[in-house]
């Protein structure tokens, strides 16, 4: 069965621009936060495609939404909780704290040592906002039966208004009156421009593209903005719609089959290229003289090792667990998605219930 192979290069793009940035950022001079933007606009595209099945459970929504999210998520952050416990010097702002443990795994938000809001897997700070989401879309499920991207926007601004019009300086109203929230319904729109099939010609739909994605890195590179919505959002809106238009135009040649497995990994190389980058920074200069990762060399092989560790994670840890805890959360014995060989870059977790005519399935993953 065809499957929409551009977003999920776009989401191979996405991790990759968030490592590099993750990287540089020590310099001060660098360009990738976008790359969460990106994700953000995909996640709401997803959800807007999963909602589009009359069929759809809230219980079976949740429990495709925890399986596909947590397992991986807990892993990593009690290794980070490991690692503040046996070498803390390595660790920049993480204490082996039992209650921000806690808070870190159920996706509350909380101020670490720094004053930053990040949980200890401090990249884990889009999934509490991935989590809110889905506790607003599974609300829509519950109270309405129509017009639930609408109701799912509507709760989400609710949301954002409510920690706005409390002045507070606490947690709370300070992570929640994020304008990146709004991205999520970009994604929605973004959807229907899909589902309604505006078109697009190949050649202007890759040139907008491109543009779209080098207005973000120089706004990025020279730090412009501090309105990301407008700046990152907007254009991210525009790659997304642009990108799909692509579709008839991805090839399969090895390249593409590369890009659409590092896409499906995607998630994994997102939760764990922090662990590589930490590594090439403090440890990696005492054992080879010389080496720095800021340097294009450096970079280039911290890219590679990054990319490749998720890609194994995601090929031995993520996809296993995450169809074991479909399985338990469903309560009942369901036939798992096939994983093909890694030639095939098929991607587990795929939408498989019927398309309407003329569409095919995307995968249900926002990294």
């Amino acid at each position: 069965m065809q499957k929409l192979t551009s977003l999920t290069v776009l989401r191979a793009v996405a991790a990759i621009t968030v490592i590099f940035f993750h990287i540089m950022s020590p310099t001060g001079h660098t360009f990738g936060e976008f790359g969460v933007d990106i994700f953000f606009v995909i996640s709401g595209f997803v959800i807007a495609l999963v909602l589009d099945n009359p069929e759809l459970t809230t219980q079976r929504f949740l429990a495709d939404r925890i399986a596909r999210i947590v397992p991986l998520y807990w892993v990593l952050t009690f290794g980070v909780f490991a690692g503040a416990l046996v070498a803390p010097a390595l660790l920049n702002s993480t204490t082996a704290d039992p209650g921000n443990l806690l808070k870190s795994l159920f996706f509350i938000p909380y101020r670490k040592e720094s004053g930053q809001i990040f949980p200890m897997l401090f990249v884990g700070w889009t999934l509490n906002y991935e989590m809110l989401f889905y506790a607003a879309t599974a609300v829509s499920l519950v109270l309405v039966r129509r017009h639930r991207l609408l109701f799912t926007s509507v709760v989400i601004l609710a949301i954002f208004c409510a920690a706005k019009a409390s002045r507070s300086h606490g947690v709370f109203a300070a992570f929640y009156t994020n304008e990146r929230m709004f991205e999520f319904p970009l994604g929605f729109v973004a959807y229907r421009f899909w589902k309604f099939g505006i078109p697009i010609k190949p050649t202007l739909a890759g040139c907008i593209a491109l543009a779209a994605y080098a207005w973000m890195a120089f706004i990025n590179w020279h730090d412009l903005s501090n309105a990301p919505l407008l700046f990152y959002g907007l254009p991210a809106f525009v790659l997304i719609v642009s990108t799909l238009s692509l579709e008839s135009a991805m090839g399969s040649g090895p390249m593409t089959r590369a890009a659409i497995f590092i896409g499906n990994a995607s998630y994994a190389i997102y939760l764990s290229h922090p662990y590589c980058v930490e590594a090439a920074r403090k440890l990696l200069p005492g054992a080879i003289n010389g080496f720095d990762p800021t340097a294009p060399l450096g970079v280039i092989l911290t890219m590679i090792v990054a990319t490749a560790m998720g890609a194994a994670l995601y090929q031995f840890v993520d996809w296993p667990l995450h169809r074991r805890a479909r399985r338990l959360l469903h309560r009942a014995p369901t036939v798992a998605p096939r994983r093909a060989p890694l030639a095939q870059a098929c991607r587990p977790g795929t939408i498989t219930r019927r398309e309407p005519a003329g569409r095919v399935p995307v995968n249900e993953d926002a990294h």
